[in-house]
């Protein structure tokens, strides 16, 4: 199970969102284009994330943000020939799809549209809603704080980039690590 919501934003059925934030490489053309964007932009990263786990990196990178966005815009989406033809149809047809109203799941079926698709049809969905499945990989994690299942490379990094100390006091969204200042209420 993957979660990330770290920069969610709930928008209504049929709104449009205009915000620009999250992982350059898993953007959708729409949002890079300031067209605004919906779900169908998160089925392109849903698309991005099966690339990446098919093939070790994602479809379009460039050190460079300009460039990385015109190749996201314009460039088409490369697949190695050792993907299965289900996995072809399914990213470069279907989720991959740069027309967002041409995206899988952007019907009136929304996400039942992909689950049904060819490269899925082994998942029982029943099963997997209700937790009978059993996965065919389970890491070995001793305790909470376990990191041994991450590269060193990501665990012996020095935590440099966070801009600010967490807050360690407050009541708000207990059990998280971070709770944003108020800046209404003063430090004394």
């Amino acid at each position: 199970m993957l979660t990330d919501f770290g920069l969610a934003k709930e928008i209504d059925e049929s709104s449009r969102s205009n915000s620009m934030c999250g992982t350059m490489e898993y953007m959708a053309p729409e949002i890079l284009q300031s067209k605004g964007h919906n779900k169908e932009a998160d089925w392109w990263s849903v698309g991005i994330l099966l690339y990446e786990m098919l093939t070790g990196q994602p479809p379009f990178t460039h050190s460079i943000r300009k460039k990385l966005q015109k190749k996201i815009i314009n460039e088409k989406v490369k697949l190695l020939p050792r993907l299965t033809s289900e996995a072809h149809s399914l990213l470069l047809k279907e989720l991959l799809q740069k027309d967002a109203s041409k995206r899988l799941g952007s019907g009136p079926r929304g996400g039942d549209e992909i689950k049904s698709h060819k490269w899925f049809r082994s998942i029982n969905w029943k099963k997997l809603d209700a937790s009978e499945l059993q996965p065919k990989f389970k890491p070995d994690v001793i305790g909470r704080a376990c990191t041994s299942n991450y590269d060193k490379c990501w665990t012996t990094m020095p935590p440099d980039d966070s801009p600010a100390n967490t807050p360690t006091a407050g009541e708000h969204f207990q059990g998280y690590t971070y709770v944003a200042p108020n800046p209404w209420l003063s430090s004394s």
